[in-house]
């Protein structure tokens, strides 16, 4: 048995710290051990937006990790996420106005994203959306807030919960073989294209296929005012991930948070679209070789645009709509 502090706003929050930015950790705690755990354990993150409440439970969750290091079940008690509420929220409006990008995990409930969607578009800041798992990745695709994002990061099983959702066609089984996996989550893509700039479809050992709107051979991260405006046709890139033995996978937990975070802080330090991705393929790359959600070893030292260059990279592929996948040199 082994307890690790997580959950994908906080480890969201936690990657970005150690990447030298500063973002504001919005969340709730129980007042109890746990919390009075994870407040000690988050002392290198700004952790003022966190309310501790006397009558509430710290969330917990249980995963059974298998012995390949993949999730094999969980089970956990969340209920103190209903006290995220759009009003704890509103306190910190100051905070959002001046914000440079706005991430929300799909832990909290539908009103709030509602209210912070609305509170985003209206101030024209851009939001990311981690869906957390795929009944939680359908919560902004039940109204209009959807289309006040800018960003999102699902699996392919929550792409296509995102889909089913706004009462698109599915297919039924989700292909294993590469090529097919780019095609379907190009067409599951294009729908969310029409009001986000990026889908980021986390592919776990495969990588990560970025799918927008085609510029110039490749496809911008950098945060637009009006993504629908944006010419071209829709596209995909596929990046693999680092190459990793299975012995050397102690967890998966934090991966994919480690991978989008890696992916703001390039966004965020205005990075080309191609050193955003490899960043966040380099952290994720190193909270699987650790036993914490995300690795303490992650730093501006070990993960940075320098490493990227620095580092021999498998080519990604360029797929554009209803065209073979084709290799580029350099994006």
């Amino acid at each position: 048995m082994h307890q690790t502090i997580g959950g994908v706003g906080r480890n969201l929050a936690d990657c970005l710290s150690r990447l030298g930015l500063t973002p504001l950790f919005i969340s709730a705690l129980g007042k109890d051990a746990n919390g009075d755990r994870v407040l000690r354990f988050c002392s290198h993150m700004d952790t003022s937006a966190v309310v501790m409440l006397p009558e509430h439970c710290t969330a917990v969750y249980c995963a059974v990790i298998a012995a390949n290091g993949e999730l094999s079940v969980g089970l956990g008690d969340m209920d103190i996420h209903w006290q995220i509420t759009e009003q704890y929220v509103s306190k910190f409006k100051v905070q959002l106005q001046s914000a440079s990008l706005v991430c929300l995990d799909g832990n909290i409930p539908t009103s709030t994203i509602n209210y912070v969607c609305s509170f985003a578009e209206e101030h024209g800041i851009p939001v990311l959306f981690e869906p957390t798992d795929s009944i939680s990745a359908c919560k902004p695709f039940k109204s209009d807030s959807w289309k006040s994002l800018a960003y999102t990061s699902p699996n392919l099983m929550e792409l296509r919960a995102m889909n089913e959702a706004l009462g698109l066609p599915v297919p039924a089984e989700l292909p294993s073989v590469m090529d097919d996996v780019i095609g379907v989550a190009l067409d599951m893509s294009r729908p969310l294209l029409k009001h986000l700039q990026c889908v980021i479809v986390t592919l776990g050992q495969h990588g990560v296929l970025l799918c927008g709107k085609s510029e110039e051979g490749t496809i911008s991260l950098q945060p637009k005012k009006s993504p629908k405006d944006v010419p071209g046709t829709s596209c995909a890139i596929h990046y693999p991930a680092i190459a990793i033995e299975a012995e050397e996978i102690l967890n998966v937990s934090g991966a994919g948070d480690s991978l989008a975070a890696g992916i703001i802080a390039g966004i965020l330090t205005g990075q080309e679209t191609h050193t955003c991705i490899r960043m966040g393929l380099l952290a994720a790359r190193y909270s699987l070789g650790s036993q914490e959600a995300i690795s303490t070893l992650i730093n501006t030292d070990s993960v940075n645009p320098q490493k990227v260059i620095d580092r021999v990279w498998q080519q990604p592929t360029y797929q554009n709509e209803n065209k073979p996948p084709t290799t580029k040199s350099e994006l």
